[in-house]
């Protein structure tokens, strides 16, 4: 029998370098590392995008919606959150 698993393990085409604070900046390479970076290592001050963000990445990781959108809105939260390197 064939079964095909999913892991949801996708990849951008062109990841996003992200700063929080003074620190290291560091590179964010697809919706599971930007869900991770969103719930763990985000400013203590969330904003709309951050929360939209959250959902659209999970929605991803479960092939609901396409990396793109994700991206956008991972990229969309950074811009709120002052992030971007």
């Amino acid at each position: 029998m064939n079964m095909m698993i999913r892991t949801g393990d996708v990849r951008w085409p062109s990841p996003i370098r992200v700063r929080v604070g003074y620190g290291f900046p560091e590179t964010i390479r697809g919706p599971r590392e930007a869900l991770t970076y969103l719930n763990y290592r985000w400013p203590a001050i969330d904003g709309e995008h951050c929360r939209s963000a959250k959902v659209i990445c999970a929605e991803a990781l479960e092939f609901r919606t396409s990396p793109d959108v994700a991206r956008e809105a991972f990229l969309q939260a950074c811009i709120e959150a002052k992030m971007l390197d």
